[in-house]
C-alpha cells in the first residue's frame, strides 16, 4: 500500500496545504521557514509509528488564534493511499459481515465484488481525536461499507494494522553522548510512557533497546546485581550485532561495527570503522554520522527490521554528507522506494534528482506567510527556483537570457559543440545551419534532460529538446510527454517541442546518437586513433543496437578488454574538426544528415532555414 496524495490544514502556518500528490520518491523543495517542517509534522501524527498527538494550544495556525477554542473535531491531515489486488482482496476477506436472510432460515456471507479499479482508502486525523479510516472512490467520495457488505470497525481495524506507518526523521536530533538508563526510566516513568514527550535522542536510545528486544525495566533491574549484569553482556552483544547488520544495508561507504557498553547505569554506544579497528564514541563521530545512524535505527525500528511499508519523511537529509555521500543517499532513496514512499524535503541543489522532476514539489510561502505547495519545478519565488537554477548549472542572469531566446536542450556539451561546428561549416558555405536565434542548453545527460525540459516548460520560454533515439532516449521522451503540457500550450500557443534524432536527421537506423550522423568508418577511425588499436567495421556485431558507438563498445570489451570512453574518442573527433574549412572536408553524407536536421530544427521553432 502506497501513500497517493494528501492533504495538511489548519496547522501553524498551513491554512490549506491542497491536495499535495506524492511519488515513490518525493523531494519537497523550499526555503528556511517555509513551512516544510510543519508540512512532515502534521503527517507525522496521521498514523506515526510512535504515539503522538496534535496540540492546538502550539499547533493552531497563530492569525486566527481565537478559532483555537473550536478546535476539536477540526481536520488537520488527511490522506488517500493506493490498494494492490491482493490488499484490496485481504481488506474485503477480514471485514466483510455475515448477513442473516430475511426469512431466519440462516445466515449466509456477502458475495461482495471488490471495486479494485477505483478504490482508494482514506485516512483523516483532526484535533482532539483519534485516525479515522474509510473508503472513498477515485472522485474523492465516500463510500459506505454497509453498501459493500463490510464493517465499519473492521475497515478501521484492518487499516490500523496495514496503512504503512510514517517515520519521522530530523536532523540534530541525536548526540550519541552517554546516557545513564536509571534517569531515563525515571523520564518516560514521568511522561507516564509516553515516548512522544521525550526528547529525540531518549526516544532513540529506547529505539536501541527495542531492537535488541530489551525492555528498560528489566534491564535497569539486572544491573543491580553480579548476574544480572552478566546477563546483561549477552543483551547487548545480541544488541550490537544486530545493530551493525541493519545499519550495513543503508549506509554504503565502509563498514562499521556497533558495540553498545554498559558500565553500572551507564550506556554508551562505541562505532568502529573496520580499516582501522579502533572504536570511538559515537557522540565524537561526524553529524551526517550520527543522522544516518538514526536514521538507520529509526526505519529498523518502524519497519521491524524487514525494511519495507512505512512512509519516510526525512528533514533536510544529507546536509552534513559530503557530495559523494549524498549522491549515495539519494540511490538509497531509490532502492527503498522498491518497498516503501520516501519523501524528504531540501534547499541543496544536489539533493534534487535531475533525472526526475516530477518528484519535486515547490514549496512557496504567500503574502500572509501561509504555506502553499507547486508541483513541478517552477516557482514564482526566488528562495526555491536558485536551488532548482544550481542544480541545473543555471546563474539568474543566464536563467533571465535564456528566457529571452529560442532554447533548444541537448543531451550534453558534446552534442552542443558537434552541432555548433556543423552548423557553422553549412552556412559558411550557403548549406542551412540552425537558425542563430535558436540557443543550445547542454543537459549533462539524457536521463537529466527532462528536468531541463521541466524547468523550460515551467519558466514558459520557447523551447524544445532533441534526444537520441535510443532506450535512454525513449525513457526521457515518455516521463517529458508525461509532464501537464496543457497549461503551456494555452500559455504560449504552441507545445513543447521533443524531436528524436533519428526523423529528426533522417538518419535511417533503429537507433541514432549524436555520432550516427557521421560515417560508421569514420567514428571507428577515431576510436582507433584514440585506443591505437585496428577495429574494422566487420569486427563490430551486427544485433542489438545499430549505435555505432555501443556497437564498438561491445567489440572493444570483447576483443581488447577496454571501457570505450566517449571523451577520449571526442579528442580524436576535434582533431578531425580543427581540419574542416569547408563541406568538402566533411565525411560523406555527414552535410545531407547536418542539413536535415537543421532544417526539422528551425521548422519546429519557425524560423526561416
Amino acid at each position: 500500500m502506497r501513500l497517493e496524495e494528501f492533504c495538511i490544514s489548519n496547522y501553524r502556518n498551513i491554512i490549506n496545504s491542497g491536495w499535495i500528490k506524492t511519488t515513490d520518491v518525493t523531494a519537497i523543495v523550499g526555503q528556511n521557514e517555509a513551512g516544510k517542517s510543519n508540512l512532515f509534522e502534521a503527517l507525522y501524527c496521521l498514523h506515526s509509528f510512535v504515539e503522538t498527538s496534535y496540540n492546538p494550544d502550539e499547533d493552531w495556525p497563530v492569525d486566527d488564534w481565537k478559532g483555537k477554542k473550536n478546535a476539536n473535531g477540526k481536520p488537520v491531515s488527511q490522506a488517500y493511499f493506493d490498494f494492490d489486488e491482493d490488499e484490496a482482496e485481504a481488506l474485503f476477506e477480514f471485514a466483510k459481515e455475515a448477513k442473516t436472510e430475511e426469512d431466519g432460515s440462516g445466515e449466509f456471507e456477502a458475495q461482495i465484488a471488490s471495486p479494485l479499479g477505483g478504490l482508494r482508502l482514506f485516512a483523516r486525523r483532526c484535533y482532539g481525536e483519534v485516525t479515522s479510516f474509510g473508503l472513498h472512490d477515485r472522485e474523492g467520495n465516500a463510500i459506505a461499507t454497509g453498501e459493500l457488505g463490510l464493517s465499519g470497525d473492521k475497515v478501521s481495524e484492518w487499516a490500523s494494522k496495514h496503512v504503512p506507518r510514517f517515520v519521522l526523521i530530523q536532523d540534530f536530533e541525536f548526540s550519541g553522548a552517554q546516557v545513564e538508563l536509571n534517569e531515563l526510566k525515571s523520564r518516560l516513568d514521568k511522561a507516564g510512557g509516553k515516548r512522544h514527550e521525550l526528547s529525540a535522542n531518549d526516544q532513540t536510545i529506547l529505539i536501541v533497546l527495542d531492537l535488541a528486544e530489551i525492555d528498560l525495566d528489566d534491564f535497569v533491574k539486572k544491573g543491580s546485581s553480579a548476574e544480572g549484569r552478566t546477563l546483561r553482556q549477552f543483551d547487548k552483544r545480541a544488541a550490537s550485532a544486530y545493530l551493525t547488520q541493519q545499519f550495513q544495508k543503508l549506509w554504503k561507504q565502509k563498514k562499521v561495527k556497533f558495540d553498545i557498553d554498559v558500565d553500572g547505569p551507564t550506556l554508551n554506544i562505541f562505532a568502529e570503522d573496520e580499516a582501522i579497528g579502533f572504536p570511538v564514541r559515537l557522540n565524537r563521530r561526524s553529524t551526517g554520522f550520527r543522522w544516518y545512524v538514526s536514521f538507520a535505527w529509526k526505519f529498523t525500528h518502524a519497519s521491524e527490521g524487514d525494511f519495507e511499508n512505512c512512509t519516510l519523511l526525512l528533514e533536510e537529509p544529507g546536509i552534513h554528507l559530503h557530495y559523494s555521500g549524498q549522491r549515495d543517499l539519494l540511490g538509497v532513496f531509490e532502492d527503498l522506494s522498491e518497498t516503501n514512499t520516501v519523501m524528504y524535503t531540501t534547499h541543496l541543489s544536489s539533493m534534487v534528482d535531475q533525472a526526475n522532476p516530477e518528484r519535486v514539489r515547490i514549496i512557496e510561502t504567500d503574502s500572509g506567510h501561509h504555506l502553499r505547495v507547486t508541483h513541478g519545478v517552477v516557482s514564482s519565488q526566488s528562495a526555491p527556483m536558485a536551488v532548482i537554477e544550481s542544480a541545473l548549472g543555471l546563474t539568474p542572469d543566464l536563467s533571465g537570457m535564456l528566457g529571452n531566446r529560442k532554447v533548444l536542450i541537448v543531451e550534453g556539451g558534446t552534442d552542443a559543440l558537434i552541432l555548433s561546428k556543423l552548423s557553422g561549416l553549412l552556412t559558411k558555405n550557403d548549406r542551412v545551419g540552425m537558425s542563430d536565434q535558436i540557443y543550445m542548453w547542454p543537459a549533462e545527460t539524457s536521463t537529466k534532460a527532462p528536468m531541463y525540459a521541466a524547468f523550460a516548460i515551467g519558466q514558459l520560454w520557447d523551447a524544445g529538446v532533441l534526444l537520441d533515439t535510443d532506450e535512454a532516449g525513449h525513457q526521457a521522451h515518455k516521463k517529458i510527454k508525461d509532464m501537464n503540457l496543457k497549461y503551456y500550450a494555452d500559455q504560449t500557443g504552441h507545445e513543447f517541442r521533443v524531436l528524436m534524432l533519428d526523423k529528426a536527421a533522417g538518419v535511417k537506423k533503429t537507433d541514432v546518437a549524436i555520432e550516427d550522423l557521421f560515417p560508421d568508418d569514420w567514428f571507428l577511425g577515431c576510436v582507433n586513433r584514440a585506443y591505437g588499436i585496428a577495429l574494422r567495421l566487420e569486427d563490430l556485431p551486427v544485433d542489438g543496437s545499430t549505435l555505432i558507438s555501443k556497437r564498438v563498445e561491445i567489440a572493444m570489451k570483447q576483443r581488447h578488454g577496454n571501457e570505450l570512453k566517449k571523451k577520449n574518442v571526442v579528442a580524436e573527433m576535434l582533431k578531425e574538426f580543427d581540419s574542416w574549412g569547408t563541406i568538402s572536408d566533411l565525411p560523406t553524407g555527414t552535410a545531407d544528415n547536418a542539413e536535415h536536421l537543421f532544417k526539422k530544427i528551425n521548422a519546429a521553432f519557425e524560423v526561416d532555414s
